[in-house]
C-alpha cells in the first residue's frame, strides 16, 4: 500500500510526527530545547558552549545518523545514493513520473542548493532550466514533501503590505547542501560569494527546525523581509502569537546596527514581539542595545 493511501484509510485515527534528521542537541544528549529557552527567557550565561570550528564540522556533517562515523569519502558516497534513491523511489510512491523528470528534479536539486537562504524566486529558476513555472513549482513541491528542503513564509501582521510576502528556500539537511555544493570545512570558509552566510543560516534552520518537533512550543518558523529589504532571518511564532526575532551572522563581532531590522519587526508586530536574539560567530552571551531596546547576541556553539 502506498503512503497516502495508508494515510487515507488511518484518517482520524493516527497522529502524525514529522521525522527529520538528528539536532545536534540531540546527537550530544543534550537536554534543553533552544526554542523552549528562547520564549522563556532561560538562556543562561555560563551555559556551554562548543567552539566555531564545531559549528563548521557541524554544518559539513548534518544530522543523518547513517553517515555519522562515515569518513568523507563515504559520507560522499552515501548522500549519492540517498539522493538517487530517494528521487527515484519515493517520487514514483507519489506519481508516475518518466526518467526525464526525474533527471530534471535532481538537476533542480543542485541548483537549489545555490540558493540555499534566499528567497524562492520560481521566475528565475524556470529561466535557468528552461522550464515552466508550473513545473518547477511542483517539483520543490515534490522535494518538500520528501523532507528535503523546505520552504518558510514571510512573517506580516494584519495582511500588512510593508513586507515582502514570497517564501524563503532552506535545507532540511545542511550535510546534504554541503554535499551537493561539493563543500567541505575547508572550502566553505573560502566561500565569499553568500555560500558562507547562507550555509550558516541554513545551519540555525536546520537546528531550529529539528527541535521545533519536541519544543513545549507549538512553533511556526518564519522569515521578515520589509520593501525597504529590512531582514529578519527567523521569526519564531507560538501558538499564542507571540513571536521571537533571530538573526544569524558568521562574524565575531557585532554592531548595534546591524540589529536595526530587528528592531523593525519589533515596532511593526508591538505587544507580539517577546524577544531578540542573535546567533553570531564569538563565544560568549551577551547584551546589545539598540535604541533602548534590549537583544541578545548568542554563539552558535549553543547550537553544537
Amino acid at each position: 500500500m502506498k503512503m497516502h493511501q495508508v494515510t487515507e484509510s488511518l484518517a482520524g485515527r493516527m497522529v502524525r510526527y514529522n521525522l527529520y534528521p538528528l539536532a545536534n542537541a540531540e546527537i550530544r544528549n543534550k537536554e534543553l530545547n533552544i526554542i523552549d529557552q528562547l520564549f522563556d527567557n532561560e538562556i543562561n550565561r555560563a551555559q556551554n558552549t562548543m567552539s566555531f570550528e564545531k559549528v563548521l564540522d557541524a554544518v559539513i556533517q548534518g544530522g543523518y545518523p547513517e553517515i555519522y562515523f562515515m569518513q568523507p569519502k563515504q559520507r560522499s558516497q552515501w548522500f549519492d545514493s540517498y539522493t538517487d534513491s530517494r528521487i527515484q523511489k519515493d517520487i514514483l510512491e507519489y506519481r508516475t513520473i518518466s526518467a526525464n523528470k526525474l533527471r530534471e528534479i535532481k538537476t533542480l536539486l543542485k541548483l537549489l542548493a545555490t540558493y540555499n537562504s534566499d528567497m524562492l524566486n520560481f521566475n528565475n529558476l524556470a529561466k535557468r532550466l528552461q522550464m515552466s513555472n508550473k513545473t518547477i513549482q511542483t517539483y520543490v513541491e515534490l522535494l518538500e514533501s520528501m523532507y528535503i528542503v523546505k520552504t518558510i513564509p514571510s512573517y506580516h501582521v494584519n495582511e500588512s503590505l510593508k513586507v515582502i510576502k514570497s517564501p524563503k528556500l532552506h535545507f532540511v539537511d545542511t550535510g546534504l547542501a554541503s554535499h551537493l555544493l561539493n563543500l567541505d570545512k575547508e572550502n566553505l570558509l573560502l566561500k565569499k560569494d553568500g555560500v558562507y552566510g547562507g550555509m550558516i543560516e541554513n545551519f540555525v534552520f536546520s537546528e531550529l527546525l529539528k527541535q521545533s518537533t519536541y519544543s513545549d512550543n507549538n512553533v511556526m518558523i518564519h522569515h521578515y523581509r520589509d520593501l525597504r529589504k529590512k531582514e529578519v532571518d527567523f521569526v519564531l511564532e507560538n501558538r499564542n502569537g507571540k513571536i521571537i526575532g533571530i538573526e544569524v551572522k558568521a562574524k565575531a563581532s557585532i554592531k548595534a546596527r546591524e540589529l536595526k531590522p530587528m528592531l523593525e519587526l519589533s515596532k511593526e508586530s508591538k505587544n507580539n514581539f517577546q524577544a531578540g536574539f542573535i546567533f553570531y560567530g564569538g563565544d560568549e552571551i551577551r547584551p546589545i542595545s539598540v535604541e533602548k531596546q534590549l537583544f541578545y547576541c548568542l554563539p552558535l556553539g549553543l547550537l553544537v
